[in-house]
């Protein structure tokens, strides 16, 4: 016998399971940093905002193409459809919603596609969701103050993404809402982050390197500048052109290619202090850099390649592989 019994889950317990997918702040962050690179912005806003009363605001605006009303409804779907660009890294369509709220507990997105156009705005709010206990977008007015942000960080175009009621940003609660103490964690966060995104986006940051398109992202009003894994100033490349390329064959018999290259940093006693801190030499920092799409995705360990899955050998600590592939 078939059945075809329709049988939707629980809103409030769907939403909240939805937090709880291993994110980080910084993970969580570059996955709405991922939606502006895809919306061809070149200029990227992060900001972290602590009011007086205690209250923890997160904003990320771009200058992208913005949305219409269609597409900013999409974009909010839990399960979205897939993007019809191939470069695109959101495959499931869950990241905006998912990072969101493992963050805070609402998340509002504002968008325009040109200066001309009004802005639109729709929300998730979780609180809102267990109250009505169904799958209720918010759809607030505007405000004047998120006008005056939206004008400081995505200029005529774009799209701004407010996270609020930041229950998760800082791993601890501080007695004195919005003090010293607190006010000290969230620094320290915002550099994590400079550090995580200086990382993970290093080849579009670097005005020099012509693989990715070019893009600024000013974090706490700080540019943030590229680090190179690869040390590649002082580095050797010991893998010939011929050997860089990587024919692999997929599943429907087509066959694509990967690039690879093997870099062997320098030792730490020809360095000074300066050139050491930038190289970061460590037995952790050995291994694979995976790159898709121009994006760092795994950086460090041998993946099992070498032994041990969690094998760090000191007298491998020298040297570090990029392996870069893209869609097909």
């Amino acid at each position: 016998m078939t059945f075809s019994l329709i049988n939707p889950p629980n809103p409030a317990r769907s939403a909240k399971a939805q937090r709880d997918y291993g994110y980080t702040f910084q993970t969580a962050a570059a996955d709405v940093i991922d939606n502006s690179v895809a919306a061809n912005a070149t200029e990227i806003n992060v900001k972290i905002n602590l009011r007086s009363d205690g209250r923890k605001f997160v904003y990320f605006g771009d200058n992208g193409k913005g949305m219409t009303e269609k597409g900013l409804f999409l974009a909010m779907t839990y399960g979205s459809p897939e993007r019809e660009d191939p470069e695109s890294l959101g495959r499931f369509g869950m990241g905006l919603k998912s990072a969101s709220t493992s963050v805070g507990r609402c998340f509002n997105v504002i968008t325009r596609t040109s200066k001309n156009s009004s802005l639109l705005k729709l929300g998730w709010d979780l609180d809102h969701i267990e109250d009505v206990s169904a799958w209720e977008m918010i759809q607030h007015p505007v405000t004047e103050e998120e006008i005056e942000i939206f004008s400081d960080m995505c200029g005529d175009s774009g799209t701004l993404v407010i996270w609020s009621k930041c229950d998760r940003i800082l791993s601890k609660n501080y007695q004195d809402a919005a003090g010293t103490k607190e006010k000290q964690a969230l620094k320290r966060l915002s550099t994590k982050l400079k550090q995580h995104v200086a990382t993970v986006y290093h080849r579009f940051l670097d005005s020099s390197d012509q693989t990715e398109v070019n893009l600024s992202i000013i974090i706490d009003d700080e540019l943030v500048k590229p680090w190179d894994p690869f040390f590649t100033s002082h580095s050797e490349q010991v893998l010939t052109e011929q050997q860089q390329k990587i024919e692999i064959e997929t599943e429907d018999n087509n066959t694509h290619t990967a690039v690879i290259r093997a870099w062997i940093l320098p030792h730490g006693n020809d360095l000074d202090d300066a050139e050491k801190k930038e190289a970061r030499i460590t037995n952790n920092g050995q291994g694979f850099y995976i790159y898709r799409e121009g994006r760092l995705i795994c950086q460090g360990g041998w993946h099992g390649v070498f032994g041990s899955y969690n094998t760090m050998e000191p007298h491998m600590s020298l040297l570090r592989i990029e392996f870069d592939f893209k869609h097909p």
